[in-house]
């Protein structure tokens, strides 16, 4: 059980090293909403080596969305329909997966959000792998 606990706790430190470099690419906002609220180094799975390929920044709001937490009221995450158009990579991950349980509840905007992206088969080989 000890080397269990070792090696998420190696994998916390590598992803709390990621900080400044995500602070500087995130301008020390959120990546997907912009917030400034405690922004913090998260993991976009499924890649499970913390780099900056596969992490965002993101507050406290997004993380437990993330983490799958209660969806606020849909317009509060509108912010999504630019996320998703984002050039890094894993934040467009991370923004799609958030908009595709906004279009399971059926919300109007975010169908529509949805029906005009178009992805990378990289991203949507990812997006599909979690």
């Amino acid at each position: 059980m000890a080397r269990g606990r070792d090696r998420h706790d190696a994998r916390q430190a590598a992803l709390a090293a990621l900080g400044k470099d995500l602070s500087r690419r995130g301008g020390s906002a959120c990546e997907l909403c912009g917030g400034k609220d405690t922004p913090r180094p998260v993991l976009v799975p499924p890649p499970k080596i913390p780099d900056l390929d596969n992490a965002i920044l993101a507050c406290a709001c997004c993380r437990g969305l993330l983490e799958g937490g209660r969806l606020p009221d849909a317009d509060d995450l509108r912010f999504l329909e630019t996320a998703i158009w984002s050039e890094v990579g894993p934040v467009q991950i991370a923004a799609v997966r958030l908009l595709r349980r906004l279009v399971a509840e059926e919300i109007d905007w975010a169908q529509e959000a949805e029906s005009g992206l178009w992805l990378d088969d990289e991203v949507q080989e990812r997006i599909s792998a979690d």
